[in-house]
């Protein structure tokens, strides 16, 4: 099929519209003559589409005048007609044939680097490393290792995780992950509280040194003390200040709310199309058809080629074809039972990469109202999490508290 397509596009072929009340005698004349068509759509009751070469187009108009039929040519395609315009614009052809040697010269170096997802390591400090290794505007994207260059930056930066290099056209990408720093440690020495870094309700608590100041079952919110490292004891003549530490068990929450509509709008093809055809070299677009399709409504289907390969790598030369279908709007009720169930996994897999994988899962509830056609989740679910944190005790603070007191 692939094959008698390009055959065809090779010897160059029209579409064409033939009009009358005896097209049934028209298509057998045709036959007897041995004048091929294919692609026949029958448009109305006296009205058919269809393709023809060029050499069987020439026989056909005495045969349509035979049958009392007439033929329009609706559009012209093929090398043949591809061929004729360019002759009649050699120098436009010659200015193109130039632009693309330059481009292609052009696009062999990078010119442009962004830097994304650093938050706590600058841009200019990535850049300056980069450049330091060798990669930077003006190198040649064939001439480097793109891998060594990623291991040495990771050397060298040791707040990043990761790195990548995407080098498309003359723009590279490069994207970061930055280490997530530690909690900050306080020396054994140091007198410390241990208080709640989340908010949740007391399920277990193990003070290891120092005095729990919260039971089972409390609420506790963000902050609150929760093992005290200041040691108060009747008979004692001063407090001791400890460096207080342990672990507090909480039942926490992770939640999430999502939504779907459960009327949809589908398109659906009518039949008619338009076909754009588009040379993308780099960021410059060159459109082969001209006009726009006149459908309000329609559906756009993409296909896109990289003719030119060199060095195993694809040239910003893209030969992209747009098939522009007419279409109309068809609206489409939903089920709730499946617009449930769809939901509830869409939460559960966005929610489960929120927690912690060393977590262990209590429970979890699930609740769903409907609002004007759209469908509310809300997903929460229930884990057994270490809340503690240790903070430093601002003795200076204490003290003068304490002779307030006395005072």
């Amino acid at each position: 099929m692939l094959i008698l397509k390009l055959w065809n596009y090779l010897r160059g072929y029209v579409i064409i519209k033939i009009e009358g009340l005896a097209l049934e005698k028209f298509i057998n004349m045709c036959i007897a003559k041995e004048v091929y068509l294919w692609d026949i759509k029958r448009i109305n009751y006296t009205t058919l589409e269809a393709k023809i070469g060029i050499r069987g187009f020439k026989t056909l108009r005495k045969l349509a005048r035979r049958a009392g039929c007439k033929v329009y040519i609706s559009e012209k395609n093929g090398y043949p007609f591809w061929f004729s315009k360019v002759k009649k614009r050699k120098m436009l052809i010659l200015g193109a044939f130039f632009s693309l040697i330059l481009l292609l010269v052009v696009s062999s170096f990078v010119l442009v680097i962004d830097v994304t997802g650093n938050e706590r390591v600058s841009s200019l400090e990535i850049l300056t490393v980069l450049e330091e290794i060798g990669f930077k505007p003006g190198v040649n994207r064939y001439a480097i290792d793109l891998r060594e260059i990623e291991n040495n930056t990771l050397l060298s930066i040791h707040d990043l995780a990761w790195i990548g290099i995407e080098i498309n056209g003359i723009h590279a990408k490069i994207e970061v992950v930055e280490k997530t720093p530690p909690p900050p440690k306080i020396d054994k020495d140091t007198p410390c509280d241990v208080v709640a870094r989340k908010s949740g309700v007391i399920e277990r608590v193990i003070a290891r040194n120092g005095d729990a100041v919260i039971d089972k079952g409390d609420i506790v919110a963000e902050g609150d003390l929760l093992i005290t490292g200041l040691i108060q004891r009747e008979g004692m003549e001063a407090a001791i200040y400890l460096h207080a530490y342990g672990e507090v068990y909480a039942r926490t929450y992770y939640e999430i709310e999502k939504t779907t509509p459960l009327v949809k709008v589908n398109k659906e093809k009518t039949g008619e199309k338009y076909t754009r055809r588009v040379i993308k070299l780099g960021e410059l677009e060159l459109a082969l058809s001209k006009g726009d399709h006149p459908y309000e409504t329609y559906v756009i289907e993409k296909t896109s080629k990289k003719p030119i390969q060199w060095r195993n790598k694809g040239l910003p030369v893209e030969i992209i074809t747009e098939e522009i279908y007419e279409a109309i709007e068809v609206t489409e009720k939903v089920d709730i039972e499946v617009a449930k169930n769809t939901l509830h996994e869409v939460l559960i897999e966005e929610l489960v990469e929120q927690i912690p994988k060393d977590l262990r899962i209590l429970g979890s509830n699930t609740e769903f109202t409907v609002e004007n056609n759209t469908l509310h989740g809300n997903l929460i679910i229930e884990v057994l999490e270490e809340i503690g944190e240790q903070k430093k005790l601002q003795i200076q603070e204490i003290e003068e508290f304490e002779q307030v007191e006395e005072d």
